[in-house]
């Protein structure tokens, strides 16, 4: 079907409004000045009748910074881009971002299957919008295996969020910096990529990465010191014995610009999309670049190769048509999560069917929560005087401890947050902004008559087994929606079973260093009952639920018949198709794989994506 649109050129276009609008700065000029306002506009201002009185989200922002439904035909019609990106959380803001510095006029096309919903990270908002974590906002794309429900201390396994940003709106930021040991099974490849001048520079950059204890804010300060020197004195001295190493928290949270004020901003990938399409849209408008082009509610179901010109990609099935490339020219950069690219690759590729999904990790947790009291006489004697705990102050603290079962060298990592709130509910918000992981942080319920202890929530984190055989993705013959067509199991393995108890082990011991001479009067949180002194039952402490899913499209050599990935990052059986993310880990580990997802990201623009000089 023809759109009427005059040229090719049309489909890169930058919306705009046809009003002008009274909400612009003093002294400068309104987007569309008087002047240049359209002459025979039949109806505006309510003249001379009322305008639209129930214009929906989509309609409201996609006048701004989405694809409208002239634009879409227009690109059906006769689209032409370098890149198709699909997704638009991490992986796609760093391959974007990258790939846009290196070559301003590079057309790329963004889809996101759902629409636009928060413009930043939860936190960063109002405290009641605490309540949009987890719930209807998490859709799970796929057919869980009866065995895998059955496992009390599994259950399930945590969903996408179907919305511009995805998960970069919820997750909780910490960014570890893996050590190629901790790379078990990762092809040499990857691991020299690591090593390459910049690789981390780059991508903690992207993610505003700030060590808690370089927060420069009054939430983070002596607490933060405190426990970070007991658990570096414990660890030297041998008190928690599987761990190797200790840090302050790496948070995604830094500041925004060199003179922001503002410390701690959880970073998500909403503003930093658009912040990149503004920066397109000044260069357009200077002709230096060209728009970066967005289409938000676009479910990207599946590609058809060509089998007679060595399986390049010419045609991309979506929910809102067939984006066809008749010249085989653009790239489909994969950026929509591990079991979403990996049941785009299950729908589009015979060769998948062996190698796709034969492999799933992700991470397990324990949440354990306990305090100590607030010893006066520790506190007080701590540095400079005026960096001693306040008594009336909210003081907050994150850490990171990482440790290996020495039987299988299967990693752990404990997440720890400490906090001192004087004042419960008047701490509320401040708490509720700046606590290192909201779905682990300390609830009311436990803040309240805990004015005088310091509160631990320690999130801990192991790894599955990539070698559990019993842990799968396969297509699901019996859904005809292309979008949730496929089946996963996860299970747990012997490994998996050590690992979690040292885990736990390793987590207790790290409660009992950081109360030190306060380790007799610990107590622990007993869903129950409250505070006690004794520790809670395993049930309660291992939560169901596995994060991060990874290794669905592990990176290998060809002869590996489970490997998906070469090292250029294409799917085996294809051409013109990358795949991002941490499907394409050979092993879990049990760092959060943001960091690293957003490195080989960048990397893999550099790789497609000439620099253009200026």
């Amino acid at each position: 079907m023809s759109s009427g649109f005059s040229s090719p050129a049309d489909y890169l276009t930058v919306p705009h409004s046809l009003t002008p609008s009274f909400h612009f700065r003093t002294g400068k000029v309104p987007r569309l000045p008087v002047a240049e306002r359209p002459s025979k506009v039949a109806n505006q201002f309510g003249y001379p009748r009322p305008g639209i009185q129930s214009p929906t989200p989509a309609l409201a922002t996609a006048a701004h910074y989405f694809v409208d439904n002239n634009t879409w035909d227009a690109i059906l019609d006769h689209g032409d881009f370098d890149d198709i990106v699909v997704g638009s959380g991490f992986c796609a803001l760093a391959y974007v971002d990258e790939a846009l510095k290196r070559d301003p006029w590079r057309k790329i096309l963004i889809l996101e299957r759902g629409g636009f919903w928060l413009p930043t990270h939860f936190q960063n908002l109002p405290l009641p919008f605490k309540m949009v974590l987890g719930g209807p906002s998490e859709t799970f794309p796929w057919t869980l295996s009866s065995i895998t429900r059955n496992i009390p201390e599994v259950g399930f396994m945590h969903g996408s969020c179907p919305f511009f940003g995805g998960r970069s709106t919820f997750w909780s930021a910490w960014c570890p910096q893996p050590t190629l040991d901790l790379m078990r099974g990762f092809p040499d490849s990857m691991k020299r990529t690591t090593q390459s001048e910049d690789f981390w520079k780059d991508c903690k950059e992207l993610l505003h990465v700030t060590p808690a204890d370089q927060i420069s804010n009054q939430i983070f300060g002596e607490l933060q010191k405190d426990i970070d020197q007991k658990l570096t004195k414990a660890l030297n001295a041998g008190r928690i014995r599987t761990a190797d190493t200790t840090e302050a928290a790496p948070l995604a949270v830094g500041k925004t610009s060199p003179t922001s004020e503002l410390a701690f901003n959880k970073f998500s990938t909403p503003g930093a999309l658009l912040d990149i399409y503004e920066r397109q849209r000044k260069l357009t408008k200077a002709n230096k670049g060209r728009p970066l082009m967005i289409a938000t509610d676009c479910i990207v179901q599946r590609f058809q190769t060509d089998e007679n010109e060595g399986h390049v990609v010419r045609v991309l099935e979506t929910s809102r048509g067939a984006l066809c490339f008749p010249d085989g020219r653009t790239n489909i950069i994969l950026a929509a999560g591990a079991i979403p690219n990996t049941n785009i690759l299950l729908n589009s590729l015979g060769s998948m069917q062996t190698r796709a999904g034969s492999r799933v990790t992700g991470h397990f947790l324990t949440h354990i929560a306990a305090r100590f009291p607030k010893n006066k006489l520790r506190y007080s004697r701590l540095g400079n005087e005026s960096f001693h705990l306040k008594e009336d102050k909210l003081e907050i603290a994150a850490s990171y401890l990482a440790g290996r079962d020495p039987s299988s060298n299967m990693q752990y990592h404990v997440q720890i947050t400490a906090i001192h709130s004087p004042h419960p509910e008047q701490d509320a918000v401040d708490a509720g902004r700046e606590c290192p992981d909201y779905a682990a942080a300390a609830t009311a319920e436990q803040l309240e008559g805990s004015e005088d202890y310091i509160v631990l929530v320690c999130a801990s984190l192991g790894e599955l087994d990539e070698e559990n055989r019993d842990s799968w993705l396969r297509r699901n013959p019996q859904d005809p929606d292309l979008t949730t067509n496929v089946k996963l199991q996860i299970t747990l393995s012997e490994k998996d079973h050590s690992l979690w108890d040292i885990m736990d082990h390793a987590t207790y011991d790290a409660i009992a260093a950081m109360a030190d001479d306060e380790v007799r009067n610990l107590q622990y949180w007993h869903n129950s009952s409250g505070w006690s002194s004794r520790k809670p039952p395993v049930s309660e402490i291992r939560v169901p639920g596995i994060v991060h899913e990874g290794s669905t499209l592990y990176m290998g050599p060809q002869g590996d018949p489970a490997a998906a990935v070469d090292d250029r990052y294409r799917p085996y059986g294809c051409q013109n198709v990358y795949v991002t993310g941490a499907a394409l880990f050979p092993a879990a580990g049990s760092w959060n794989p943001t960091l690293t997802m957003c490195g080989f990201a960048q990397d893999l623009a550099r790789k497609l994506v000439p620099k253009r000089e200026a």
